[in-house]
């Protein structure tokens, strides 16, 4: 096992620990399926891994880091086949990493957006997040976006497509990755929450 294959593991399981009540109370209902992910502007998609509990997806990614006063935007689009009779009620995003920093550097931050389209979504709110890194540490940064369905939404699942919108941004001095580069680094795993209609 390599260590981005352990990173992965480790990183599942973390979700999955945080989550235990809803993994418990969802394991018996249908499981999303997940299209391809793709990554664009300054990532890569290198690999994702449907968890087993059928809502949570973790994704591997490649080049998303910001060195000496760079800045780096990652443009990931989900695309996801919502089970007949349910909807998406809240998603978790959990952001690993690590940042580098050294003395006298203003240091780096990690900011993100979300977006969902299709009717198998409904509309969500959630407001843009921005997390700062004063010191060198490796970082798991989660958010919570709940889901307003649209009306008429329960009579069928469907397909939906999530996108998330974020910057890596580093100052002089400094260095920031979210990626599975190595054991202290990690990816991003999303967790979905479905309610029956």
């Amino acid at each position: 096992m390599n260590f981005k294959q352990f990173g992965v593991l480790l990183s599942i399981s973390t979700i999955l620990g945080l989550n235990v009540i809803g993994t418990k109370v969802l394991a018996d209902e249908p499981s999303i399926t997940f299209g391809d992910a793709i990554g664009s502007g300054g990532c890569v998609v290198a690999d994702q891994l449907a968890g087993a509990d059928g809502r949570t997806l973790s994704l591997i990614l490649d080049n998303f880091n910001a060195f000496n006063g760079g800045r780096k935007r990652c443009i990931l689009r989900v695309q996801t086949f919502i089970p007949s009779g349910f909807i998406i009620q809240n998603v978790q995003v959990l952001y690993q990493g690590n940042t580098d920093i050294n003395r006298g550097s203003r240091g780096t931050s990690l900011s993100r957006t979300y977006s969902f389209s299709g009717g198998a979504f409904g509309q969500a709110v959630a407001t843009p997040q921005t997390t700062n890194f004063t010191t060198t540490k490796a970082f798991a940064e989660q958010d919570e976006i709940t889901v307003l369905a649209a009306s008429g939404l329960c009579s069928g699942g469907g397909q939906g497509l999530l996108g998330i919108n974020a910057v890596v941004q580093s100052s002089s001095a400094s260095s920031i990755f979210v990626d599975t580069a190595d054991i202290n680094a990690g990816d991003v795993i999303l967790s979905f929450d479905l309610k029956r209609c």
